[in-house]
């Protein structure tokens, strides 16, 4: 990548930011026209401003994890693909607890996010059925 930072620790920036709510440096990582689809919600998310203001706004306490992540560079149209999977407690101001996870696709350029796709997913128990095939962790 060209730049200064690797597409890699800009992604991870965004992340760190967010979870110590640096909305302003969160929003320095973004493209003027970034947009970010959520498929699971069907919401689309246009322009950087809406996504910080969105993200400011979420209610709770969030505490954010990395995990793990996967980066590519298409020499086609000069972008760095970077994905991050998350993990995300969550105190809610109704007092409850959530433990989620994120999988976030990043389009980067020029050390900013252009766009994003993002698949979230709650915890919960695995069922009792399958125990006889897994290990659980």
């Amino acid at each position: 990548m060209e730049g200064n930072k690797s597409a890699v620790q800009v992604a991870h920036e965004l992340w760190r930011c967010f979870g110590e709510r640096r909305w302003d440096d969160a929003r320095k990582l973004l493209a003027d026209d970034f947009e970010a689809d959520w498929p699971q919600s069907r919401e689309k998310i246009v322009g950087p401003d809406n996504f910080i203001g969105l993200n400011r706004d979420y209610p709770g306490v969030h505490e954010i994890r990395s995990i793990a992540h996967q980066h590519s560079y298409d020499c086609w149209d000069h972008a760095d693909h970077v994905t991050t999977q998350v993990s995300i407690k969550s105190h809610m101001p109704d007092g409850k607890k959530l433990d989620l996870f994120a999988i976030s696709f990043f389009e980067i350029r020029d050390d900013l996010i252009f766009s994003a796709v993002e698949y979230w997913a709650d915890t919960y128990p695995a069922p009792e059925w399958r125990r006889k095939y897994v290990e659980r962790y």
